[in-house]
């Protein structure tokens, strides 16, 4: 994730991005202390900084597995990773000014968070780009299987030995899982 940070973020403090390691210490303190505690300085890869007087307390963490975010002090922080994005958009607020929606999969529902780019609306575009490729590379990871071969083999034995299930179709169904 730092290579794609680094090829679709840029470090341009004038649009408040800033990437590690030119991360400002008093911006980083900022965003820790304000809306990330949890996370320590160095997992950090890149900061946006949504405030217009740039003490970084509203804006954004981007670490390898997730971003972490608030938009300001009413708001809760909140922490997506990035193979639970599932959309991104760049869009246009009514007083100018720009929001990235990110639609993020949580388990049975799909849900819409925005960052605000009010104080920067030229960076939402570099944001929005990095956020779709980190999903798209997310969704393109091979994934480990999952199956618990055994406990598969015992249920195939038990409709084998209750007749619901034939032996050459058991085999068959054993070696569709490798």
């Amino acid at each position: 994730m730092t290579g794609l940070l680094r090829e679709y973020l840029p470090h341009a403090p004038d649009l408040g991005l800033f990437v590690a390691p030119e991360i400002p210490a008093g911006k980083l303190r900022g965003a820790l202390g304000d809306y990330a505690p949890e996370v320590s300085a160095d997992e950090v890869l890149a900061l946006y900084d949504a405030t217009r007087l740039g003490s970084a307390k509203d804006g954004a963490l981007f670490l390898a597995d997730r971003f972490v975010f608030q938009n300001n002090d009413l708001q809760t922080p909140r922490a997506v990773r990035y193979e639970d994005i599932v959309g991104v958009r760049n869009k246009r607020q009514l007083l100018g000014g720009r929001r990235v929606e990110v639609e993020v999969n949580r388990g049975r529902a799909t849900i819409t968070e925005a960052l605000d780019f009010s104080a920067q609306a030229s960076a939402a575009e570099y944001v929005e780009r990095f956020l779709r490729e980190a999903m798209l590379r997310s969704a393109a990871a091979p994934v480990e299987p999952m199956t618990d071969r055994n406990a598969v083999e015992r249920s195939l034995d038990r409709l084998v030995a209750s007749g619901s299930l034939t032996e050459a179709d058991r085999a068959a169904m054993l070696a569709a899982l490798g």
